[in-house]
């Protein structure tokens, strides 16, 4: 599950609606998970992520990780699957992610 992509119903703060959003999941937790949000805008910061730095599935558009904003679902709110990070990219998104937590030394 670490490393995969999947759309996932994000919830509004007020919990009145949600939207269908692409998440990467980056840490497994019983059965929770830290994930991190995708988006096609790429013009904020964060960390571009393409088709050639998927190891299966694929992306409709070039696509951004959006870090350090992260948050914890329940694995059941995870309800398609769409790809799989590459090893490389996914240790520089959670490097990043750790910097900008400043939970690395």
């Amino acid at each position: 599950m670490v490393k995969n992509i999947y759309l996932a119903k994000i919830y509004f703060t007020d919990l009145s609606q949600y939207k269908i959003r692409p998440v990467l999941v980056i840490k497994e937790m019983e059965e929770d998970c830290i994930c991190l949000q995708l988006t096609s805008n790429i013009h904020i910061d964060g960390i571009i992520i393409k088709n050639i730095d998927l190891h299966s599935g694929k992306l409709k558009k070039e696509s951004l990780i959006v870090v350090p904003k992260n948050f914890t679902l329940h694995k059941s709110i995870l309800f398609k699957y769409i790809a799989t990070l590459k090893d490389d990219k996914f240790k520089q998104v959670y490097a990043n992610f750790c910097k900008k937590l400043e939970c690395t030394k």
